[in-house]
């Protein structure tokens, strides 16, 4: 019994020992709580992450390595995240040598499975993360390990190994670039997925730091693809952009991924430091608005709509609109939400929805120029856009004018008007609105029986036609009304009624395209003068009859009278108009004298019988 325990005790043992290189367990610190975002890393220490390798956390940076060769040190976050969350990465780097083998190698960004340990990988041209082959320092199949449970790394080399077909998958040696490279565990992976050369290559000018951003969107079908942009010219760069992870060789992503930095030296050296990690999740939020054609003076209103196009739901994110400072009463809705001025609410945007906002105002009736509108859009904080270049968004209408004049004119007199008198002509212009009428001028054109004498209120004449207003003080707002006077003599010689002395005012404005409304007719009414009679020495006057002359005649508004007559007929020097009597307009009027006699008797023969008849009929008592 004794043999066999001893025996089964020895079996084990020897399974143990050969389980046991391949079996690393993770550093305790390395927990797999989920990593809670935003994510903000100072590396004043090193708290929340796992060191590994040449890594330390050096006056408030973490250095990878110093300036010294055949180094390698790499960094780890403690907490994991959910692989289809994606990530939106951004960090500052320094990459500098005072040495005499100042030159190599780079550091890299990686992810890590999220149930690997924390590790370092091959010095030199694995900068930290990939594995190599010890006698070719990275060319051929390798034999020294990777970083574990690499998923994807993305580097700024500097030497330019880590293009080398490390494990046969590489173009070969490419300095200055940023290069992307899969998934591996041990000597097994790490393929080459693309690289490019970095706009200023990838050091930095002494410690001064520079600017790094990685974004990771997850697809549809469980992909990552990674956009990568660098500082360079004063400004953040794209060099890589949405570079599938996913292809021939690469590992199936993981439930949860690691975030890391890696770099290392190999034969040549220098300092790869890492500062300010910022870590959100990504979103794409974007605004768009459109500024309809405006009119002075008149209510305006418009939509902004926010929309999330991006991998995760933005809730809260803040939304501004700048409303043009030339609308009054500006009232705003958002679903349920009001408010009055500039826009200023928080929208909940689920991924793939939309929130619009409509906004009110009155627009000044005396606005120019442009009208101008800023909306901005924002994340909620634990997110980051990963395109913020549609963030902001500004809609511009040009101000139109649109004013609508109407006239009224009127005339002092406007009966009793004999030629030769003067006129007080009085033309209003009134603004109907909505806009400001600007430079405001009312025209007249005078019949041509009226002269232009002068005006209390800066009127002009040009031949027959007046012109009252047209400056900058004739500018007339919505409801306001102007009024001009001037005055115009009635020709002496003038003959008629004045039902031919008609004219009609009209305002005009710049601002009124189609004109004003004229006023309508304004006519006089003229006292005819009395009508040509014999006002010279007369005629002999005849014999005439006995009596001396005629009996007067009916008197006529505005036509000839008859005067007494004197001694005889028309004597000389006699003043008044006389009618002419003939003696067969006598013999006339006798006839017709005699007709209605006769005519009235017989009227009053047959008034007389039938009186008479009434009485017979009276029936008696």
């Amino acid at each position: 019994m004794l043999r066999r325990c001893v025996a089964v005790t020895t079996s084990l043992g020897a399974l143990a020992l050969l389980a046991a290189p391949a079996f690393v367990a993770p550093p305790p610190s390395a927990s797999a709580a989920d990593l809670a975002f935003p994510y903000d890393q100072s590396f004043a220490t090193a708290d929340g992450g796992v060191l590994s390798g040449d890594a330390r956390i050096l006056d408030g940076r973490l250095r990878l390595t110093d300036d010294a060769t055949s180094k390698a040190g790499s960094w780890a976050t403690t907490d994991t995240f959910p692989s289809t969350a994606g990530l939106e990465i951004e960090f500052d780097y320094a990459m500098y040598s005072t040495g005499p083998l100042a030159g190599a190698d780079g550091l890299l960004l990686y992810l890590a499975d999220g149930a690997a340990p924390a590790g370092v990988g091959a010095t030199g041209a694995g900068l930290g993360y990939t594995c190599v082959k010890q006698a070719t320092q990275g060319q051929g199949k390798c034999d020294v390990a990777g970083i574990p449970g690499g998923f994807a790394a993305f580097a700024l080399d500097h030497y330019g190994n880590f293009s080398l077909p490390i494990n046969d998958s590489g173009p070969g040696a490419t300095q200055d670039s940023v290069v992307i490279r899969g998934s591996g565990n041990g000597v097994d992976g790490y393929r080459f997925v693309r690289g490019i050369p970095a706009p200023g290559g990838v050091v930095s000018s002494g410690t001064t730091p520079r600017k790094v951003a990685v974004t990771l969107l997850p697809g549809a079908d469980g992909e990552l693809s990674a956009t990568v942009r660098v500082e360079a010219g004063g400004g953040m760069r794209t060099v890589l952009d949405r570079v599938p992870l996913h292809g021939d060789g690469q590992a199936p992503l993981p439930p949860t991924l690691r975030l890391g930095f890696a770099g290392a030296t190999g034969s040549f050296a220098e300092v790869h430091e890492v500062d300010s990690l910022r870590v959100r999740q990504p979103a794409d939020l974007r605004v768009e608005h459109d500024m309809p054609p405006v009119v002075a003076g008149e209510r305006v209103s418009y939509t902004v709509t926010a929309s999330n196009v991006g991998a995760n739901a933005s809730t809260p994110s803040p939304l501004t609109v700048d409303v043009p400072d030339q609308l009054s009463d500006v009232r705003w809705t958002s679903g349920d939400v009001t408010g009055t001025g500039d826009v200023a609410t928080d929208l909940a945007l689920d991924r793939g929805a939309s929130a619009t906002v409509t906004i009110e105002g009155t627009l000044e009736a005396g606005a120019t120029g442009e009208l101008s509108s800023t909306a901005t859009i924002a994340t909620a904080a634990h997110l980051a856009d990963s395109d913020e270049s549609d963030n902001t968004s500004t809609a511009t209408a040009p101000v139109a004018a649109s004013a609508e004049l109407e006239t009224d004119k009127t005339v002092t007199p406007g009966v009793d008007v004999h030629p030769g008198d003067r006129l007080e002509y009085t033309v209003t212009a009134r603004n109907r609105g909505p806009s400001l009428a600007r430079a405001v001028s009312v025209v007249d054109d005078l019949p041509e029986a009226l002269t232009f004498v002068d005006s209390p209120d800066g009127c002009t004449a040009e031949g027959q036609r007046v012109t009252c207003g047209g400056d900058l003080d004739t500018d007339l707002a919505p409801d306001e009304e102007r009024s001009f006077r001037f005055h115009a003599d009635l020709d002496a010689e003038y003959r008629g009624d004045g039902s031919d002395v008609v004219n009609v005012a009209t305002a005009e404005s710049p601002t009124d395209a189609d004109g004003g409304d004229p006023s309508p007719g304004v006519g006089i009414e003229v006292v005819e003068p009395d009508a040509p009679g014999d006002g010279g020495d007369g005629d002999d006057g005849g014999d005439g009859d006995d009596d001396g002359g005629l009996l007067p005649g009916p008197t006529h508004s505005g036509g000839p009278t008859v005067a007494p007559v004197g001694n005889g007929g028309g004597a000389p020097g006699q003043g008044g108009a006389l009618a002419y009597t003939g003696a067969s307009d006598l013999g006339i009027v006798a006839a017709v004298g005699g007709a209605l006699a006769a005519a009235g008797g017989v009227c009053w023969w047959v008034a007389r019988r039938r009186v008479r008849a009434s009485a017979h009929d009276v029936p008696v008592d």
